[in-house]
């Protein structure tokens, strides 16, 4: 937390040396695209995602190649195990027909505040905030091709998690549109959670394993603690802040969750549902405009029913990449 706030200070000061002060009055910029204040009812461009994260990078997936015939166990380097079973990968055209010939495997974990933010993606189901433990997306392919995983052999992942707590249930990330990334969260009954412990080197080491058949998203999660109340999340911006360069995120800062804000055209603000009343949040906001990055922080304690209000300010890659692994 002391680093998050180091890091909200550092962007303070930037904002508050500027000579240009943001406001919700328009001012042009002549012959750029701060120019344009409108807002629109489609999703954000897949263009703008991949330019975005293009700046800021996204980790690198671990992939590797496997006999599909035989059981396979591979180990991560961050003390994650996957174990395939023999004759589980099948073509997704003929579930009775095995691969024989070498699959390879992708996967991504996302469990860093930071690396939901990278991703573009919400811990939410339904509008519901979630409390996510991890996140995986995981294909698989032979000769190029995508192939699944039998409804009867699902894969294992086992990941060591300090903050491991009983309750996680497994959730599939159905996808909201065509923009990328843009899933919710639903609780799909072809797969399993379950929490684990041993005793290593007179440590007792705990976690979470995994059993799926789903490709692409799915996650370890539980609904959020609601149970002292809820309010609307309503987030604002300077008018050349739209939903065409701009994304808003709510961190939670004590439990492992992320939500990215749903734009309103109508409102031309962000707002989120649902939010626990006593939640300790980090509101994010990340516009890339010309090329440029901008940001906007506020750090909330409990929240209210008024309206939120976010003043970007430019950053480099590097400064937002630093915000991120801090959050």
């Amino acid at each position: 937390m002391k680093k998050i706030l180091f890091y909200l200070a550092l962007l303070f000061i930037t904002i508050s040396s500027c000579k240009k002060d943001f406001s919700d009055e328009f001012t042009p910029y002549q012959g750029v695209a701060f120019n344009d204040t409108t807002w629109t009812n489609e999703p954000i461009s897949n263009s703008f995602i991949d330019s975005l994260q293009s700046q800021i990078g996204l980790t690198n997936p671990f992939l590797n190649l496997f006999n599909p015939s035989l059981d396979t166990t591979v180990w991560l380097k961050n003390n994650i195990r996957i174990k395939i079973p023999g004759k589980s990968c099948v073509y997704q055209n003929n579930n009775l027909n095995a691969v024989t010939d070498s699959v390879q495997l992708k996967l991504i974990q996302i469990r860093k505040r930071g690396d939901f933010i990278r991703y573009m993606l919400s811990a939410t189901s339904g509008q519901y905030p979630l409390v996510v433990a991890s996140a995986f997306y995981v294909t698989y392919s032979c000769k190029n091709q995508p192939v699944s995983i039998d409804p009867n052999k699902p894969i294992t992942i086992q990941w060591e998690d300090d903050d491991a707590v009983s309750g996680m249930q497994y959730y599939s990330g159905i996808p909201n549109s065509s923009a990328l990334y843009d899933i919710n969260w639903q609780i799909d009954n072809t797969g399993t959670v379950s929490n684990w412990d041993t005793m290593m080197n007179g440590s007792h080491i705990i976690g979470y394993t995994i059993q799926s058949t789903h490709s692409q998203w799915f996650s370890a999660g539980a609904p959020m603690d609601t149970s002292l109340g809820t309010t609307n999340l309503n987030v604002v911006l300077p008018l050349n802040f739209t939903n065409k360069n701009t994304l808003v995120f709510a961190v939670f800062n004590n439990v492992r969750s992320v939500l990215k804000l749903t734009p309103s055209a109508g409102e031309k603000g962000f707002y989120a549902q649902h939010i626990p009343t006593n939640a300790n949040i980090t509101l994010v906001s990340i516009s890339l405009i010309n090329n440029n990055l901008y940001v906007g922080t506020n750090v909330l304690y409990g929240i209210n029913a008024g309206l939120q209000k976010l003043f970007p300010t430019k950053i480099s890659p590097q400064a937002l990449n630093e915000l991120l692994n801090n959050l």
